[in-house]
């Protein structure tokens, strides 16, 4: 008997094959760097799910990661070390967020066309169950994002009753 993974797993499996890719093709030996940095990678690997979630797109956990790996390849293929000197995670998001700002039409069009949905829906009886699932799995992507994104917030603010050292 098979057992249907929790979106939970998926969102886990997701951001840890993308983590890996990160750490083995960015970072190297260099395994204490990576590890102070991510928490802000793991911010940047699950900003698309807000764009996605924005817009009212889903897409199958293969297809999320797909995309990431996708960047990935480019940024090392083509990607400018200079640019990102010692901090990759902000590089890396820099490089999500101008490729969705340029392809995200494209992207928008290809996820809500009606044949993704008629293909599914032919080739599935639980079209329902897979489309609320591929949902699911977003939705905790993006709850990942934002939570990452709230705590980097509550670390660069002071409170305005606390006095500055300098």
């Amino acid at each position: 008997m098979s057992t249907v993974p929790s979106s939970t797993d998926a969102r886990a499996a997701t951001t840890e094959v993308l983590l890996c890719a990160i750490r083995l093709r960015f970072y190297g030996r260099r395994t204490s760097d990576y590890h102070r940095d991510r928490m802000r990678l793991l911010h940047a690997i699950t900003w698309p799910a807000t764009w996605l979630d924005q817009r009212g797109l889903t897409c199958s956990p293969q297809r999320y990661q797909t995309l990431i790996e996708e960047r990935l390849q480019a940024i090392a293929a083509h990607g400018n070390p200079a640019a990102f000197g010692a901090y990759f995670p902000a590089y890396l998001l820099k490089c999500l967020q101008d490729w969705f700002d340029r392809y995200g039409e494209e992207l928008y069009a290809e996820l809500k066309h009606i044949r993704n949905a008629l293909d599914q829906l032919l080739a599935s009886a639980r079209f329902a169950e897979r489309v609320q699932r591929h949902a699911r799995h977003l939705d905790l992507l993006v709850s990942t994002h934002r939570l990452l994104e709230n705590r980097h917030a509550h670390r660069t603010t002071t409170p305005a009753d606390q006095l500055t050292l300098f």
